[in-house]
Formats: structure tokens, C-alpha cells, sequence
């Protein structure tokens, strides 16, 4: 790790990410809890979170088109720039006046947008600008960036917003996009795919996004381990839904053992960008993702069998090694895999189906929670997660098989 550390260009991104990460998380965590706390009720919070994955669904296939098509680090600079833009506008507007749900409701889609867009850019640029021995460095460094920003932001999310308020939040959020544009505007880059792009710009974004589709037909397992790999990460994302629910009306609990959680989460999964590779190249990849994801669900049964606040935050340390290790784990597997002008879409096309099963479980969740309690929408989560492990485990088997083949057919050529 060291010496991909000492690279300038990698250290300008791992600080740019670990600045907006750290806003971006302050920002979502004080939404969050502001729309439950206000309305006393999971259902403001729960449409927010639906009609955002209705949204990135229809549209994050078209950004993996122009994500393969445009220089990664301009998209990359161009979504800092808009989340400053916005959350700078509506910093200044908390300064005279208060919020109305629509605001909150935009901020929380600009900030679920830009994450729908960063991580495949950043992968693609990742993957074009460094060598392949580097990509697991890279990719534990980037993690425990991002869950280092997290936890940052659970720790002091809490004691601004209950001592400042909202708009302070945001306005360190559009500082922290502010000065991701800096750092990223003088990385050195070159899109080393101008040429491919030159030649698709005739092409329409809807049969570029085939071409990812025709990658994925030819591997069987691929399809299957892409959306299995991901129920880790759903199972987070919906949690987001479940989990100030569950705070705020069955532990009775305040933001501070909200945002205490998120902390003790992003402990864990900065241990797993430690520690994880390791634990891979000594046990392998299937039994590191099997076996992670199995535990995830394990740790969601804990934390509805004992309700109690210190509970809670505990076991969020064990969510969060879980959730990091199965991406790093993917996202390894993915590089090794994916052609570096298929990256942005192929990913994209895993996002969807991704948002898709999002859309089904925070819908789900919306209209159930407040009858049937956030506990019943965890134990939803762990045996859906028991299924993803079973799904991990036979199509990383048949994905691993059908690589050699096709790159045995390859070499015969």
C-alpha cells in the first residue's frame, strides 16, 4: 500500500474522496433522521428514499454510456462542481429561512445521484490510470477512505445538527465538494480511450448499453453473482430506511445513537480495507464472500433479538466489515474481468439491477414499517441475504469456469 500511497495522483484522489465522503455522509445522515424526527413517522423518509431509486434506475444505464464515452476525471469534477453548487444555495437559503420537504427531498437525490455516478467513474479511472498489481491496494486504500469519511461524519454529524442545525451541515458538505474540485482539477489524467470514443459518438446510448449486456450474456454466472454480490450493499442501502426507524421508535433512542451507529459501522469496514485481502488470498474469494454476507445476516438477527441502544452500535462494526469486504471483493473481481471501455456501462447495468431491488425493498418498507416495526424489515433483509450467499457461492463457481473458457477460445485464436 505504501508505495501506490506515494503516487501523487492517487493521493490527490484518495483526499478529494475523503473530503466529499465526509460531507456527503454528514448531509445524508442529517436528512435522514430530520425527516423521521419531524414527521414521527418512516413514511416522508421511505418516499424520498423510493422515488430516488425510481429515478437513478431510469437513468444510471445512461450514465455508464457517458462514463465510457467522456474522461472519467471531467465527470468526476463535473458532479463535485453540482453538488456545490446546489448545497451552497440551499446552506445560504437555511440562514434566512426554514426548510420545506421538497428541499430536503432534492438534496437527498442530488447526493444519491452523485453517488450513483461516482463510484463507476471512479473505478473506470482507477482501473484505466494504474497498473493491475496495484487494483487491491487501490481499492483497500479507497475503502477505508470512504468508511474513514463515514465515521467521521457519524461522530460529528450528531453534535452539529443538535447544536447548529441543518444548514450548517450543508454548508460544510458544499465546502468538502469545493475542495474535492480543487484537488481532482490538478491530478494529472489522460483519457486513454479517446479514440473508442470518438468512434461510438454515432452510436446510441441504448445500443452501447447492449454491447454491456452482450459481455455479461456470454459468461454464465455473471448475471447471478453480479446481483448476489450486490445484496450486501442493497441490504445497506435499505437499512438506511430501517435504521432511524428502528433508533427513534423501538430503541427510543436519540441521533446521537443514530449517528454512533453510522461511526462504529465505518470502524469495521475500515478494518476490512486492512485486513480483507488478506483474509482473500488465505481462504479465497468465495469463501470470503459467502462467508461475510452469511455473517451479515447473522448480525441483523442479533440486533433485533437484543434492542438495546449499545447493542445496536456494536454490531454496526460487524455491518460494516461485512458490507466493505464483499465490495472490495467484487470490485477486484470486476477489474480482473471487465474490459476498461465496458467498465462504466457494465457497471451501471449492475447498479440498475441493484436499484432495482432497492426500489422493491424500500417500497416494501415504506408501506409496511410503521405497522409491522423496523425488527420484521431486518429479519426481511437477513433472509435475503442468506440467499444472496447460497447465489455468490454457485455463480462465482460457474464465473470463474466460464472465464477460463473463454480466454482459452481467446488464446486458440
Amino acid at each position: 500500500m505504501r508505495e501506490v500511497f506515494a503516487n501523487v495522483n492517487f493521493r490527490k484522489l484518495f483526499f478529494a474522496n475523503l473530503f466529499s465522503g465526509f460531507g456527503q455522509g454528514m448531509s445524508m445522515i442529517g436528512i435522514s433522521w430530520y425527516l423521521v424526527q419531524t414527521t414521527g413517522s418512516a413514511a416522508l423518509l421511505g418516499s424520498t428514499m423510493f422515488v430516488s431509486a425510481i429515478v437513478m434506475f431510469l437513468i444510471s444505464p445512461y450514465f455508464g454510456t457517458l462514463i465510457d464515452r467522456f474522461s472519467r476525471k471531467n465527470v468526476l469534477l463535473i458532479e463535485n462542481l453540482v453538488g456545490f453548487s446546489i448545497l451552497a444555495l440551499l446552506a445560504v437559503w437555511g440562514l434566512f429561512g426554514s426548510y420545506a420537504d421538497w428541499m430536503l427531498i432534492t438534496i437527498y437525490m442530488i447526493t444519491t445521484l452523485i453517488f450513483q455516478v461516482h463510484y463507476p467513474a471512479q473505478s473506470a479511472l482507477v482501473q484505466e490510470g494504474f497498473e493491475p498489481k496495484y487494483y487491491n491496494d487501490i481499492n483497500s486504500l479507497l475503502e477505508i477512505e470512504s468508511q474513514t469519511s463515514s465515521m467521521l461524519a457519524g461522530g460529528i454529524a450528531g453534535m452539529i445538527l443538535s447544536k447548529y442545525g441543518l444548514h450548517v451541515v450543508l454548508f460544510f458538505n458544499a465546502l468538502t465538494y469545493l475542495f474535492s474540485f480543487v484537488l481532482l482539477s490538478t491530478m494529472a489524467y489522460t483519457f486513454t480511450l479517446q479514440k473508442q470514443a470518438n468512434s461510438s459518438r454515432g452510436i446510441s446510448w441504448i445500443a452501447q448499453l447492449g454491447h454491456s449486456w452482450q459481455f455479461i450474456r456470454v459468461r454464465p454466472g455473471f448475471l447471478l453473482f453480479g446481483i448476489s454480490a450486490l445484496m450486501p450493499f442493497v441490504a445497506v442501502m435499505a437499512g438506511n430506511l430501517v435504521a432511524p426507524v428502528f433508533v427513534d421508535q423501538t430503541l427510543k433512542g436519540d441521533v446521537m445513537v443514530f449517528s454512533l451507529g453510522d461511526m462504529t459501522y465505518a470502524v469495521g469496514a475500515v478494518a476490512a480495507g486492512f485486513l480483507i485481502m488478506r483474509c482473500t488470498a488465505r481462504w479465497g474469494a468465495v469463501a470470503s464472500m459467502v462467508g461475510n454476507t452469511l455473517l451479515f445476516a447473522a448480525t441483523l438477527v442479533g440486533i433485533v433479538t437484543l434492542p438495546v441502544g449499545w447493542v445496536f452500535i456494536g454490531l454496526n462494526t460487524l455491518i460494516g466489515w461485512c458490507n466493505a469486504s464483499t465490495r472490495l471483493v467484487r470490485q477486484s473481481i470486476y477489474m480482473t474481468i471487465i474490459p476498461n471501455q465496458l467498465m462504466g456501462r457494465v457497471l451501471s447495468f449492475m447498479n440498475s439491477a441493484g436499484m432495482l431491488m432497492r426500489l422493491v425493498l424500500i417500497g416494501t418498507f415504506t408501506v409496511s414499517l410503521d405497522t409491522t416495526g423496523a425488527g420484521a424489515a431486518y429479519l426481511v433483509l437477513a433472509a435475503l441475504l442468506v440467499l444472496a450467499g447460497v447465489g455468490v457461492a454457485v455463480s462465482l463457481r460457474k464465473l470463474n469456469t466460464a472465464s477460463a473458457a473463454i480466454e482459452s477460445r481467446s488464446g486458440a485464436l
